[in-house]
C-alpha cells in the first residue's frame, strides 16, 4: 500500500450507550506516513471513537474498514497484525520482565524465541528502555510503564506488511515534559516508515507541534478536521473548549506554542 493512502478508515460512524448518543456520523482517515491527533473536550467520544475503530465495539452505523476490508471481516489475530492499541487502562503484568512484556506484542505473529526477541530490544531501544529490560514490571513507575506500554503496541505491528496502524490512547499522560517529546517524536518518526499513527491527545501545544493532521471533535461530532496548521487556531480552539486558548510566538527561533488560560472566551 502506497504511503499517504488511508489505512484506516472510518465512514460515518455514530455510537448509543443507554439511549445517550456518543458517535454522531464520524468520518476519518488514518493514513501511511501521517499522525493523525483526535482532539476535543472531556466527553467528547475520543475514546468511544477509539474503540470502535479498533474493533472492540461495533457501531450502530457507518463502518471501519481496515486496508480496504471492514474491521469485523478479520479474525482477531489477523487485527492485531495490522492494528495495535495502547489504551489508558494498561495493567502491568507482575512477575514478569519489561523484555517479556515487549515481546508478548509479537504474539500474534506465531513468533517467538529469536525474532520475538530481536523485535522487543528494538523497540526497547528505541525508548531508551534497555537499561530496565530484565526489571519486573511491577516495580516500574507509572511513566516507565507506560513507555514500556507503547514499546509493546510498537512491537506488535513492527515490520506490518502493508504499514502498521497504531491507536493511542493518551500514551503520555504520565510522563515527565522529556518523554513526552520522546514518546511523540517516537510516534512520528514511527508514521514517517509509512505507518498510520492515531492519537489521543489533551495537551494542544504537543498537538500541534507533533500532528500532521487534526479531528476535532465536540459533542461526538466532528466540529473540525484538517492539517494541524488549518485546525490549531486560538479562536477555534477557545470556542470548543469553553476557555482562552491563545497562540504564543518566537519569530527568533520560529516555533509556536499554544497556551490555555483561566477566564471567559473573547468575543
Amino acid at each position: 500500500m502506497k504511503k499517504n493512502s488511508p489505512l484506516l478508515v472510518a465512514e460515518n460512524v455514530s455510537l448509543v450507550r443507554d439511549t445517550r448518543s456518543i458517535l454522531d456520523g464520524v468520518s476519518l482517515d488514518v493514513r501511511g506516513g501521517k499522525l493523525l491527533a483526535v482532539i476535543g473536550p472531556n466527553g467528547a467520544g475520543k475514546s468511544s471513537l477509539l474503540s470502535v475503530m479498533s474493533g472492540l465495539w461495533k457501531a450502530d452505523t457507518g463502518r471501519i474498514m481496515l486496508e480496504g476490508r471492514d474491521i469485523r471481516e478479520y479474525t482477531a489475530a489477523e487485527r492485531a497484525r495490522r492494528c495495535a492499541v495502547m489504551r489508558q487502562d494498561n495493567s502491568r503484568p507482575s512477575g514478569m520482565t519489561v523484555l517479556e512484556a515487549v515481546e508478548i506484542g509479537r504474539l500474534a505473529h506465531g513468533s517467538g524465541g529469536d525474532e520475538s526477541g530481536i523485535v522487543a530490544r528494538e523497540m526497547l531501544r528505541r525508548m531508551d528502555l534497555e537499561d530496565i529490560a530484565l526489571r519486573d514490571c511491577a516495580r516500574l513507575s507509572g511513566g516507565e510503564w507506560q513507555r514500556v506500554a507503547f514499546a509493546r503496541t510498537l512491537a506488535q505491528v513492527w515490520k506490518s506488511e502493508n504499514g502498521g496502524v497504531l491507536l493511542l490512547d493518551e500514551p503520555v499522560s504520565s510522563l515527565d515534559p522529556a518523554h513526552q517529546h520522546h514518546l511523540l517524536g517516537s510516534a512520528r518518526e514511527f508514521a514517517r516508515e509509512g505507518h498510520a499513527v492515531l492519537i489521543i491527545l489533551h495537551d494542544l501545544n504537543l498537538t500541534a507541534h507533533y500532528a500532521d493532521e487534526v479531528v476535532l471533535l465536540a459533542g461526538g461530532c466532528v466540529r473540525a478536521s484538517g492539517a494541524a496548521g488549518d485546525i490549531m487556531r486560538q479562536e477555534l480552539l477557545s470556542e470548543v473548549y469553553g476557555c482562552r486558548v491563545v497562540a504564543v510566538e518566537d519569530a527568533a527561533r520560529g516555533t509556536r506554542a499554544l497556551v490555555s488560560l483561566p477566564g471567559p472566551v473573547r468575543r
